[in-house]
């Protein structure tokens, strides 16, 4: 009874529940943009995070000249036979021209293999990950972009072809990978990464360690790359806890500014809802002091009043979480991907916000003043 009641005063009032509507609407999106951003920092420290740090070991190495694959293939598995871990992912990193819907990027390409896939601990925001086939090289070349890279940003989405080399690949997913090198990832193995124009580019090979450590990364990181001499130099040779220490300490640093803007911003957008919500109650008191006068009961009369705000913030809420992906694409250039905790943290605290405005608004100007003075006001 009291949703009906609260339903047909919308439909009665239609004009001023259309305004109010509308203005929730723009006054959702900024929060939801606000939150989504420092959710979207936290998230990537989440997914970054090793399962078990202190049996982890990072080796990296940067070269100039490619490395047989033969040749490190051996290596990680006679390493493996002999103990050294359990199971080791690795990539080799390179830079090159990416061409797509008539535009090019310079970007980042890694190759990786399936172990590192898992071991980095990357998160699917959109399509699929590599299958056996597509490592097998069985079928159509497949890629994967990083969330927020370049491409990305492009709107290039799953399903649509780049150009890398002179080869044609189609995006088979979108994967956050915020500790991961490159911004397009194919499968290792299913490709070559020749050195373009004879010049020798820098290629970053890292190998990710599961299991018990023997030694400390250093002497790891010889025994894994015998065949590198030492002019090649070490880029990182590091345990799982110092890595993590430097990402997070350097994350922070560098999404500071992102994460207080984003503070401010859902603040300021705290406020105008506030503001919104009094306003709407405030707006109502004639016909709530009617109604009352009328004979129904102060509690009735509130109860109706908080499930009418709600139910027109429910309906202008879904209509902001549609309209979303477009409102980001107009203000950062790309579809943000909308986390679910935004949505529950935004959609719950709107709640919160109109049940106690309500009720302050309402006792406030109701609960010891006369009827005939609000009336009359």
């Amino acid at each position: 009874m009291i949703i009906r009641n609260a339903w047909k005063q919308i439909l009665y009032d239609k004009y001023n529940s259309m305004i109010l509507w509308a203005a929730l609407v723009i006054g959702f999106l900024f929060p939801l943009l606000a939150v989504n951003d420092i959710n979207d920092v936290i998230r990537d420290g989440e997914v970054a995070k090793y399962e078990d740090a202190s049996k982890i070991s990072v080796l990296e190495y940067l070269v100039t000249s490619k490395i047989g694959e033969e040749e490190m293939e051996a290596s990680i598995i006679r390493c493996q036979e002999e103990g050294m871990f359990q199971k080791a992912g690795y990539s080799v990193c390179l830079s090159e021209i990416v061409y797509s819907h008539g535009r090019s990027y310079s970007c980042s390409i890694s190759g990786i293999s399936k172990e590192y896939l898992s071991l980095a601990g990357y998160e699917l925001i959109e399509g699929a990950f590599f299958s056996d086939e597509d490592y097998a090289a069985d079928g159509e070349n497949v890629c994967l972009l990083s969330y927020r890279s370049a491409l990305q940003e492009q709107n290039i989405r799953v399903g649509d072809l780049i150009e890398i080399l002179g080869e044609s690949y189609r995006v088979k997913g979108i994967v956050r990978a915020p500790r991961a090198y490159g911004s397009v990832f194919l499968p290792y193995g299913a490709v070559s990464f020749s050195v373009s124009s004879g010049s020798p580019l820098g290629m970053q090979y890292q190998i990710i360690t599961y299991g018990e450590r023997k030694g400390t990364p250093m002497l790891l990181a010889k025994k894994v790359f015998p065949f590198l001499d030492s002019e090649s130099g070490v880029s990182a040779a590091q345990t799982g806890e110092e890595q993590e220490e430097w990402y997070y300490g350097s994350m922070w640093e560098v999404n500071r500014y992102r994460v207080l803007r984003a503070i401010l911003v859902a603040a300021f957008a705290g406020v105008s809802l506030a503001l919104l919500f009094a306003g709407m109650i405030l707006r109502g008191r004639y016909d709530m002091a009617v109604r009352i006068a009328l004979g129904a009961g102060r509690g009735k009369v509130l109860m109706e009043s908080a499930v009418r705000n709600i139910l027109l913030m429910c309906i202008a809420f879904l209509t902001a979480l549609i309209l979303y992906p477009c409102f980001t694409a107009v203000v950062s250039g790309a579809g943000s991907h909308l986390l679910f905790r935004t949505v529950v943290q935004v959609g719950l605290t709107g709640t919160v916000f109109i049940i106690l405005i309500n009720s302050a608004v309402f006792f406030a100007g109701f609960r010891k003043r006369d009827i005939a003075t609000l009336l009359k006001g």
